[in-house]
């Protein structure tokens, strides 16, 4: 009897254990699931992957939402996302390319009453832009930077086509703008156009070289011109706000590039190795998707001219976050001959005189 009550009370606590379900139980192996989300609902397809169908199969990018389309677990998600984000951005200088430095970008041409012939020469718009980042520990308040939250500081440039032309990411987000574009341009490749040539910067950089920055304690962002009631008031106003108009481009692809991919707005546990790695990749993908397919939602939402960020989607801005808006910054131990600023202030009064 003492046995059998043995034999009964072992396997009522048997039952009563919690029987392991698989947590991966589609019935559809990981290309069976693909192949039903891009054979199903354009809409569908958009929101899932940010991209049409025919753009997704070009890129062949079966890593997203891995875990879920594969029914692997996060560490082989985690391990393969790694080995993926290595082969895009072993692709960085295939598709993020200098302009055409012969020709005048078309939307200037497009809008040539408003920019012609001033920027003729302007070859793109530079900016940073601060991407959320969990650092080690060890050194975690270097990256946090003027908005308390710590960040990568990402150097780009831009086209006026919405591509990206350059970036850099590798900064962390306490470190001003100033310093980092002229490290990129001293160890980091950045492109400096021939003569006659030149980049739009906003107040945060000096303006000399190839840097065209607006005057300086006057009107500049868009939202500060609309909030009010007069026109223009000077010669000054009149060049910063046009260009503002123009140097607007660099914002609207960061905010649709931040758009399409949530990974840059959000925070992420992977080491740092990878995540300075994820802009160059997501900028990469952002200019394949801008070459190859026609009619993108995303692209359309921010293409608009002279339109903020801010009034597109306010979560995708980053007005006001300018490093040094009075245009000094910090000094750097390179202070800048008379001569290079004496060159771009001449051709920004002529510019302003002109207009």
């Amino acid at each position: 009897m003492l046995a059998m009550a043995v034999v009964a009370v072992t396997n009522s606590r048997r039952n009563r254990r919690r029987v392991p379900q698989p947590m991966h139980n589609s019935i559809l192996t990981g290309s069976m699931r693909v192949e039903e989300i891009l054979n199903g609902h354009q809409d569908i397809i958009q929101g899932l992957l940010s991209m049409k169908s025919e753009t997704f199969r070009l890129l062949s990018a079966t890593n997203r939402h891995i875990s879920y389309l594969f029914q692997h677990s996060k560490e082989t998600t985690s391990r393969w996302f790694f080995k993926v984000l290595k082969v895009i951005c072993a692709l960085k200088d295939e598709f993020i390319r200098l302009p055409d430095y012969t020709a005048v970008q078309h939307l200037i041409l497009e809008h040539s009453e408003k920019y012609r012939p001033w920027f003729d020469g302007c070859v793109g718009a530079i900016d940073g832009t601060h991407v959320p980042c969990v650092p080690r520990r060890e050194n975690t308040d270097t990256w946090i930077n003027r908005k308390g939250f710590h960040s990568q500081n990402v150097l780009a440039a831009c086209s006026f086509d919405m591509k990206f032309t350059y970036m850099l990411a590798r900064y962390e987000g306490s470190i001003h703008d100033v310093r980092i574009l002229e490290e990129a341009i001293t160890f980091y490749d950045f492109p400096i156009p021939p003569p006659g040539k030149f980049y739009l910067a906003d107040s945060g950089y000096a303006n000399k070289d190839c840097f065209l920055s607006p005057f300086r304690r006057e009107t500049y962002h868009l939202p500060e011109y609309r909030r009010r009631r007069t026109g223009l008031g000077n010669r000054k106003e009149v060049f910063n706000y046009t260009h503002s108009s123009l140097r607007n481009c660099i914002e609207r692809t960061f905010g649709v590039w931040k758009a399409r991919f949530k990974i840059l707005k959000g925070i992420n546990s992977y080491p740092m190795k990878k995540q300075v790695m994820i802009p160059v990749a997501c900028a990469i993908v952002h200019n394949f998707i801008r070459i190859v397919q026609v009619g993108d939602p995303f692209l359309e939402q921010y293409a608009a001219d002279c339109v903020p960020v801010r009034g597109i989607v306010d979560v995708n801005a980053d007005d006001g976050f300018d490093d040094g808006i009075d245009g000094t910054g910090p000094s750097t131990g390179t202070q800048p001959h008379d001569s290079r600023r004496g060159a771009m202030n001449q051709l920004r009064d002529m510019m302003a005189d002109d207009m």
